[in-house]
């Protein structure tokens, strides 16, 4: 019996040696954090940059008998004439960007008061037509005779292609018939795309 018995011990023995302890999980979190500043960058075939520059070349802006070419708008729109890009692409992170768009006149580099019949001056319109997500397109037009125009946009650019186009309507000396005083002209439309605060 007492066989027996050291037999049946020795096998539970066994058995309990045989069983592993209950299993213990381990957790651990691991956390991401991160933030996307409120900006607005010029994007395209290189690295993104802060702002964009191009020349528009109009060449002889009189006509024959002096007076201003009457096809200022259509060489402006073709980029001169060196056909300057007209179109860039632009994104920001913020929805309904701030748009400034201020444009100065083409103005003789010789500053002087032009007598009567002559002209040195060329306003004109600048118009920046936005390309957005949802709502087609906007423009933010200026005069060359008044201030900035400031307008918010009221959608987000679209993005994937040139979404900015600028082009120039309504030159003028004041009267058809001002003869454009002989001189170097130069004239310059500042565009600012702020993010939304």
């Amino acid at each position: 019996m007492n066989k027996t018995l050291l037999t049946a011990l020795a096998a539970a023995s066994a058995l309990a040696i045989a069983t592993p302890a209950a299993a213990q999980d381990v957790t651990g979190t691991v956390n991401i954090t991160g933030s996307v500043g409120e900006k607005c960058m010029v994007t395209g075939d290189g690295p993104a940059a802060s702002s964009f520059t191009t020349t528009v070349a109009l060449g002889e802006l009189s006509q024959a008998d002096g007076t201003m070419r009457d096809d200022l708008a259509t060489s402006f729109d073709a980029g001169g004439t060196g056909g300057s890009a007209m179109d860039f692409r632009v994104v920001c992170t913020t929805a309904t960007p701030e748009i400034t768009v201020d444009a100065d006149p083409i103005v003789a580099d010789s500053v002087t008061s032009p007598p009567s019949g002559y002209a040195n001056t060329i306003d004109y319109v600048a118009h920046v037509q936005f390309d957005l997500v949802a709502s087609g397109t906007q423009t933010v037009d200026n005069d060359t005779q008044g201030g900035a125009t400031v307008e918010p946009l009221t959608d987000r650019l679209a993005t994937g292609a040139d979404n900015v186009h600028i082009t120039a309507t309504g030159f003028t000396t004041g009267t058809d018939d001002e003869i454009l005083m002989a001189d170097d002209y130069t004239g310059i439309i500042n565009i600012t795309i702020a993010p939304a605060a």
